[in-house]
């Protein structure tokens, strides 16, 4: 008899231990969840080159957000320029606090306009020196960075877009390439944030890809290849 008693304590100490263990894993996952950051980047007010992008904040924190950077995919080459500073309103405005730069903060669930796609362009071609690279341009890749004082690195999310000519007038329409943009979660890579600010502070254009500093490389690699290889597909 005090043998099952015995069996009988042990049984229920074990499933005690259990429901305790399970109840601890749902607490810890609520509060991450609650916890972690999240960007959005989004592409609003029409499909064509007037289109504009915003940066939203989902997380439960405000975020400050510290840049936005666009790497222009042409067929042989890879150009990386900071596209947060409004350059076209420099030489209509006076006031730094007016609106001259997306820098700055963003409270949980709003956003910040960064500006039209054609502005993206333009504010490239004044720090390039390239007239000619909207006609190259084959894939857009924007990133958004962020501080908060949730994350101990700075937090990031980058998304695809891609560019199609849709009839004989040579109107472009701007295609996203995933359904949200990804978000950098390795601490490593968000590390790798900072350092990558810096080169950028030295050098106002970069020639290389920076999405292996700070994404994932393969399957970004493999989703763009395929979807430009579907649109030019269905092209022909």
């Amino acid at each position: 008899m005090k043998d099952n008693v015995t069996t009988l304590q042990v049984l229920v100490s074990l499933l005690s231990t259990g429901v305790w263990i399970a109840y601890l894993h749902v607490f810890v996952a609520s509060f991450k969840r609650q916890t972690r950051s999240s960007l959005l980047i989004t592409r609003v007010g029409g499909r064509d080159l007037n289109g504009r992008c915003i940066v939203s904040n989902m997380g439960s924190e405000p975020a400050y957000l510290l840049d936005v950077l666009a790497e222009f995919q042409a067929d042989q080459e890879v150009m990386t320029v900071s596209i947060v500073d409004r350059l076209e309103l420099w030489d209509t405005s006076s006031d730094v606090s007016s609106g001259v730069s997306a820098v700055g903060p963003i409270t949980s669930g709003s956003y910040v306009d960064i500006g039209r796609f054609e502005d993206f362009f333009n504010r490239a071609r004044k720090k390039m020196g390239k007239p000619n690279v909207t006609e190259e341009t084959q894939c857009l890749k924007l990133i958004a960075i962020a501080a908060t004082s949730q994350a101990r690195d700075l937090i990031a999310a980058y998304r695809n877009f891609e560019f199609k000519t849709v009839d004989k007038n040579g109107t472009v329409h701007v295609m996203p390439v995933e359904v949200e943009a990804r978000q950098v979660k390795s601490r490593r890579k968000r590390k790798q944030l900072t350092a990558l600010l810096q080169d950028l502070q030295n050098n106002e254009t970069l020639s290389r890809d920076v999405i292996p500093e700070v994404g994932e490389r393969s399957g970004w690699r493999e989703g763009l290849r395929a979807a430009w290889h579907g649109v030019r597909g269905r092209d022909r």
